[in-house]
């Protein structure tokens, strides 16, 4: 699979910085959008990269926040793949106690609606093209998963992002949003469904800017155990996450893709 990071935050002569992700995924099968990032980098970002929008007509959400889903709007897909709970309120209290919304803006929300071959993910599924998606996420590690997210403004109905999916190759790569899921908790449940079916190569963001030591070394631990060999991190998975799964996974190739780089899987 040969994979261009179309929406990333950094720099690059031609592309748009913008806090949030998005991933051109091309296969034997077909070419799909991974997540559209906040709404202002895709367009200008695909046409500096070379990207036709015709071949943005198969989209992929990971979740629901505006992050991922904000340029939705702007493209008019054939088919999109999501889980049930994008369409609900979110929001995010910052250290401060300010909160913001986070949710699917109300244009993209308008654009996902409409989309006749709009299909909910409930389980983990095969739809083809050599992929398959994981559905929502079942959470049996109780790795922090995220943040401090709620469905309402007051703070009393906490959010575990629990729409969160990803997405898994036959040929064992892993591409995650944010992974609110917690990495641990993907694994267990790609494991558990294909067992026939390890994963070698981890793609995306994983969600460990604030994680404490203890979370650090149960994904370091997960990780080997699952032996992986390849990690392309980028988004949330933060500076001092990377570095120490650096030091801590010698055997594992690890890298940062950045913003309009494209590589191969």
């Amino acid at each position: 699979m040969k994979i261009t990071v179309v929406v990333e935050e950094g720099q690059h002569p031609s592309c748009v910085s913008e806090f949030g992700l998005s991933l051109f995924l091309e296969n034997e099968g077909g070419a799909f959008l991974f997540d559209t990032g906040a709404g202002e980098a895709l367009l200008p970002n695909l046409k500096a990269l070379g990207i036709p929008l015709e071949k943005c007509k198969k989209v992929i959400l990971s979740h629901g926040h505006y992050d991922h889903t904000g340029a939705l709007a702007k493209l008019a897909p054939e088919e999109l793949w999501f889980c049930p709970g994008v369409e609900d309120p979110q929001y995010s209290r910052h250290a401060d106690g300010t909160m913001h919304k986070i949710s699917m803006p109300e244009d993209s929300l308008a654009v996902a609606r409409s989309v006749k071959l709009a299909t909910p993910m409930n389980l983990f599924d095969y739809i083809g093209y050599g992929i398959f998606l994981t559905g929502p996420i079942p959470r049996v590690s109780p790795e922090n998963c995220g943040g401090d997210f709620y469905h309402d403004e007051a703070c009393t109905l906490k959010d575990t992002v629990p729409e969160e999916q990803a997405l898994l190759t036959t040929e064992g790569v892993l591409v995650t949003g944010c992974c609110h899921a917690g990495i641990i908790n993907t694994l267990l449940h790609c494991h558990k469904v294909l067992p026939e079916l390890p994963v070698h190569t981890v793609v995306g963001g994983l969600h460990l800017k604030n994680a404490d030591k203890v979370r650090l070394e149960q994904t370091a631990n997960i990780l080997k155990q699952f032996k992986v060999k390849r990690l392309c991190l980028m988004h949330c998975t933060g500076e001092n996450a990377i570095a120490y799964l650096k030091e801590h996974l010698p055997e594992c190739r690890i890298e940062t893709p950045a913003l309009g780089d494209t590589f191969t899987v």
